[in-house]
């Protein structure tokens, strides 16, 4: 049988890996057999051979796989098949992937399944006692889900459908992730503010990027992560079904991202600069919106929790950190004028003719501060490629996912 194998001896499976390692094995297989179905065995030795071995599934890994095996099942018309292996050295990986929900969201037996993986349920169940809690779950979101739960159908307009999908998705967050947060040692404050960019990333990714959305929070001594992914249409099939195509009389969809392709260099393909330049543009219109969304969540996980933010759009991912602190607090001046803009208009303190002026001035400011950034990023990656905060891959990784660390505060 001829498959690849998730979990290596002492290579933990951390994003890292997966964007690195894992999925370069996943394109070799199909170039090596074009016509065969991939076949996943959790670990890459026999089991006489793995019994002293380590394995570890790093959790905000969880959400990664699930997508990529929601993208392939898709594929093949039918679950991807998984071997397990419960042995001495397996054991824990198992009992920590079935009471993270791993394989009733991926199975067939249990609702709300996806049935995206199929393998034999004997080898889950009689693990040790542990003390995991039941807040480290991996979630999946659905548009089917909303519908099933709310009458959809009379929801006539598209804004009145994304009011109720943001609302029930708030509610969702705030269970699923509320109590975690408030244990980061974050203010109330920005608390408020993850839950509600949470409900909107995720109210996008249901809405926009035709797939489900999965999602896990993890948290530790010293560290809460987070990850959301998807396998859908990526950040540029998104803006382009976007209702309104013009912003303002400063900005039209798309004028960043083709001045980017036009003046600055990248030498790398094709699809490479486009997956990395659409990221920048579906920052540059989250930054104008009058919600929080994708561009807050980086600067607050980045300048309000000195975490990390990671985003990955199809071959392309940005890491940001602390280490441009200067270029993304001038973002996030200009960003808190465009909102306060946003939000006078709506509270009526300004006129329309008032709000339009002060937009399209701030718009062009902003245009000019992300090219700049970007600049700079391309200008160390040409430098160091280590160490910069760009990774590109020649492996097509479909859809949008975001990870991010938190470093808790004592």
């Amino acid at each position: 049988m001829n498959g690849v194998p998730i979990l290596l001896n002492n290579k933990a499976f951390t994003p890292f890996h997966f964007y690195s390692y894992f999925l370069s094995s996943v394109a070799s297989f199909y170039q090596q057999y074009p016509k065969e179905k991939i076949t996943f065995f959790l670990i890459g030795e026999n089991e006489k051979e793995s019994f002293h071995h380590s394995y570890y599934f790093d959790p905000i890994t969880i959400p990664l796989f699930l997508s990529l095996a929601d993208q392939l099942s898709k594929f093949h018309s039918e679950p991807i098949s998984l071997e397990l292996y419960n042995t001495h050295s397996t054991n824990k990986v198992l009992a920590f992937l079935d009471r993270s929900n791993f394989f009733n969201v991926s199975g067939n037996y249990a609702k709300p399944g996806k049935n995206i993986l199929k393998f034999n349920r004997e080898f889950l169940g009689f693990f040790n006692a542990n003390e995991q809690r039941p807040e480290h779950m991996v979630r999946f979101y659905s548009l089917n889900e909303v519908q099933s739960s709310h009458n959809m159908i009379n929801v006539s307009t598209p804004e009145q459908q994304r009011d109720l999908l943001i609302e029930y998705y708030t509610y969702k967050v705030k269970d699923h992730f509320e109590d975690i947060l408030k244990e980061s040692h974050q203010s109330k404050q920005v608390v408020f503010d993850y839950v509600q960019i949470l409900s909107e990333l995720i109210t996008n990714g249901v809405l926009h990027s035709n797939s489900d959305v999965y999602a896990l929070m993890f948290t530790n001594r010293e560290k809460t992560c987070f990850s959301i992914s998807d396998n859908g249409i990526g950040l540029f099939s998104s803006l382009a079904l976007k209702d309104k195509q013009v912003v303002n009389d400063s900005y039209k969809l798309f004028d960043l991202y083709n001045e980017l392709l036009n003046d600055i260099p990248l030498n790398v393909a094709d699809k490479i600069r486009q997956s990395f330049f659409a990221i920048f543009e579906a920052l540059y219109y989250s930054i104008l919106k009058d919600r929080k969304g994708l561009f807050d969540l980086m600067t607050t996980v980045v300048l309000d929790s000195n975490g990390y933010f990671r985003l990955h759009n199809n071959n392309a991912q940005i890491i940001i950190s602390l280490r441009m602190f200067n270029e993304i607090q001038s973002l996030v001046n200009m960003r808190n004028l465009i909102y306060e803009n946003h939000l006078k208009y709506i509270s009526k303190l300004i006129s329309e003719d008032e709000f339009t002026s002060a937009f399209n001035k701030l718009t062009l400011i902003v245009r000019s501060e992300f090219k700049k950034l970007i600049s700079n990023i391309i200008s160390n990656y040409n430098q160091d490629v280590k160490y910069s905060s760009i990774r590109l891959y020649e492996v097509r990784f479909k859809g949008v996912h975001i990870e991010v660390e938190i470093p808790k505060k004592y």
